[in-house]
């Protein structure tokens, strides 16, 4: 997963300090199927401190 991709989702959801699985799914490459991108992209926003949640409600 390219870097750029992790720093847009930062930039835009990072001041909230979370994202919901949906805007992510609705950022995601349509190429990006794979268990471990999925993955490594979590743990990305994760180490960046930006929480992947359910749901904004």
């Amino acid at each position: 997963m390219e870097p750029d991709f992790i720093q847009r989702i930062i930039g835009l959801y990072g001041a909230r300090g979370f994202v919901t699985f949906d805007q992510l799914d609705e950022l995601l490459p349509s190429a990006t199927t794979k268990a471990e991108d999925i993955e490594a992209i979590m743990q990305a926003l994760s180490d960046a401190g930006l929480n992947v949640v359910e749901d904004d409600s």
